[in-house]
């Protein structure tokens, strides 16, 4: 099943996030993968893909410098966290200030991933992608 859905949340003064129960069904087990995403966003990954991921990033023969920078911003801040029973999530301090997430935040999954956003930089993040989406889609061959 693919991680689908957007979901307004809160995180509360210990930095946990109630886990959307629709997202839940996409995986098995209560452990996720979280770690710096881009555009100020984390990335939580289930186990199965998170190793898929990793694998991709930890390819030999791309030791670039720039493949090394990737690395650090995605591995380096990679750690494992849980579904506590009341069915929260804690996020690391750490990642939470990375991601400048306050009070409200966006929980989406994206098919393999989930994103976790402050809510007011989602909405920024996407009022500047509105404009261009159409391009977008059509350079991907996404046009309906």
């Amino acid at each position: 099943m693919a991680l689908n859905g957007g979901f307004n949340n809160t995180l509360d003064e210990k930095g946990r996030v109630s886990f959307p129960a629709r997202l839940k069904n996409g995986f098995s087990g209560d452990v996720l993968v979280i770690t710096r995403g881009i555009e100020k966003c984390l990335y939580l990954f289930p186990p199965l893909e998170w190793k898929d991921f990793e694998e991709k990033l930890e390819n030999p023969a791309a030791m670039s410098k720039d493949w090394r920078k990737m690395q650090r911003h995605f591995l380096g801040w990679a750690t494992e966290t849980e579904i506590d029973k009341s069915g929260r999530l804690a996020i690391p301090q750490s990642l939470r200030e990375y991601a400048a997430l306050g009070r409200n935040v966006i929980v989406m999954g994206l098919g393999k991933r989930i994103e976790i956003w402050d809510a007011a930089l989602y909405k920024t993040a996407q009022g500047e992608n509105d404009d261009s989406l159409e391009d977008i889609a059509e350079r991907y061959g996404l046009v309906f």
